[in-house]
């Protein structure tokens, strides 16, 4: 009989081995926590990096439960979703009034009680990594800074939107719509944080986003091109990763421009006729690009939705007024007469330990639309409301696990 010691020395956690060392997500993870004490239970807020010592950090915790629960109640169970799992949350969890408790009933042998309590604690994670994106608090400034360097190259005349310094640039590019996106309302913000598997707010690229919509697909690649020579968004910024192209393929597109400019050359074509040319290429077959034969990398978008999307990062700089504020004050303590103490407290206020300018890159999102793909996007087969709500059915199946694929199992 193997004692309780050596066993425990070969008690490996396999399913928390491959969210630390495999690549899975905590949000995935279906075994309840092991905390059968609360003391543990403590031991494991304050390394997460709540004190639970202290009533502010207790209270924050037990504000992200109850926005929880809330979320819960919200997005994933009817009636609130038509589509989401019958049934309420347990008394027992709604009921707790420290987190420890909450902590301890995920770790029980009740399966039905643990399994709802990480559900919440899931969405409670969530919520912290949220709050404490840092750059939230400066949201609105950050807008402003990356928004004012398009809009000084929107215009419009004669009830014509168009991207260019004015209506006789050469360059100009006639726009169907031109807008920004607002700011993410916190629910969403939390369900597409839910839907990730990286799970941080970091990773969230679309905050800031604004949009083309052109008449034609030829003109989609001209703004894109009128961005980049004004240098509204910098290519050396731009996040690889997130760039997607299926409205035209480039590498056809750039062969069949060599050729028309060849043949142009010798027929003395205007550049209306070039763009003429141009245009029927892009609406022709042999424009669509692969990635658009393809399905869909993004398993929530429609296999139809047909766009320009990449993401850009711009340095966005502020400027700290605490940094005047310190050096005001320092001033002023030396022309005046104030308590020594007081003054004593001012000299070992060093200017060097604060940041004269905060400084620090965002991303932004770009897409552009030609006007049928903008179109089918709204009101077709790649309709926002159907990305939603797959968006949220996946979101579900990560957060409530078993209880959501019970809800799915046919009934006798």
């Amino acid at each position: 009989m193997l004692s309780a010691d050596f066993l425990k020395r070969y008690d490996f956690d396999w399913e928390i081995m491959d969210v630390v060392i495999g690549g899975r997500s905590a949000v995935d993870s279906r075994n309840a926590l092991r905390l059968p004490s609360i003391s543990e239970a403590e031991q494991f807020l304050d390394c997460y990096g709540y004190n639970s010592e202290n009533p502010i950090e207790k209270a924050e915790l037990f504000g992200n439960f109850q926005e929880a629960l809330s979320f819960i109640r919200r997005t994933f169970l009817k009636p609130d979703n038509p589509d989401g799992i019958r049934g309420e949350i347990p008394k027992k969890i709604t009921e707790v009034t420290d987190i420890g408790q909450l902590l301890i009933i995920a770790s029980s042998n009740n399966a039905e009680l643990s399994r709802w309590a990480c559900s919440v604690i899931k969405v409670m994670h969530t919520i912290s990594h949220m709050d404490k994106d840092l750059r939230t608090h400066y949201f609105t400034d950050i807008q402003t800074q990356i928004l004012d360097r398009v809009y000084k190259y929107v215009h419009s005349e004669n009830e014509q939107v168009y991207l260019g310094r004015d209506i006789r640039d050469p360059d100009r590019v006639d726009l169907v719509l031109f807008d920004s996106k607002p700011k993410k309302k916190r629910d969403s913000v939390l369900l597409k944080l839910l839907h990730k598997p990286e799970n941080v707010a970091e990773d969230i690229f679309d905050r800031v986003g604004i949009r083309f919509v052109t008449k034609n697909k030829y003109d989609g690649l001209r703004v894109i091109k009128f961005l980049k020579e004004r240098y509204v968004i910098m290519p050396a910024n731009i996040k690889p990763s997130r760039s997607r192209n299926t409205l035209v393929n480039v590498p056809e597109f750039q062969r069949e421009l060599d050729r028309l400019l060849s043949e142009a050359a010798t027929q003395k074509w205007s550049a209306s006729d070039m763009d003429r040319r141009l245009i029927e290429f892009c609406e022709s077959p042999a424009a669509i690009p692969e990635s658009a034969k393809r399905d869909s990398e993004n398993a929530y978008s429609s296999q139809y939705y047909r766009s320009i999307q990449f993401t850009a990062r711009q340095l966005i700089k502020f400027r700290n007024t605490l940094y005047d504020d310190v050096r005001e004050l320092k001033n002023l303590v030396k022309t005046s007469t104030v308590p020594e103490e007081v003054a004593k407290i001012t000299e070992r206020l060093d200017l060097r330990n604060i940041q004269k300018e905060i400084r620090f890159f965002y991303p932004f999102e770009v897409q552009v639309y030609d006007e049928v793909s903008h179109r089918d996007s709204i009101a077709g087969m790649s309709a926002h409301s159907a990305y939603k709500k797959a968006q949220i059915q996946a979101a579900m199946r990560r957060v409530m696990g078993e209880l959501a694929e019970r809800e799915s199992t046919p009934h006798a």
